[in-house]
């Protein structure tokens, strides 16, 4: 019996995979509506750096998770987060600029 904290790093896969589909599908999307009429649907583009945060975020767990002895892996996982982090702070510096300004 396994631990509940514990997934093969094959199910962790299949996770992973399927949000990275659902939110690419997500991002495409809305950059493309933001990108066609960006006065009308400015309010996108934090949408599109937090949900480009969240999977940079997923795949930094999904490194720390699968690969707990790979220190390589964690490696990799620890630029994830920064890059999410990155991505998080964009967030927050475009949403107080579009709901300030707006």
């Amino acid at each position: 019996m396994s631990t509940r904290g514990s997934y093969s790093p094959r199910k962790l896969g299949t996770i992973i995979d399927m949000a990275h589909i659902i939110i690419g599908i997500l991002i495409m999307v809305m950059a493309c509506f933001a990108i066609l009429r960006p006065a009308r649907y400015m309010f996108l583009f934090p949408l599109i750096f937090f949900l480009a945060s969240l999977l940079s975020f997923f795949n930094s767990w999904f490194l720390f998770a699968a690969y707990k002895r790979n220190s390589k892996k964690k490696a990799a996982g620890v630029i994830y987060a920064c890059l999410g982090l990155l991505l998080f702070i964009l967030t927050v510096i475009s949403a107080i600029s579009i709901w300030v300004k707006g």
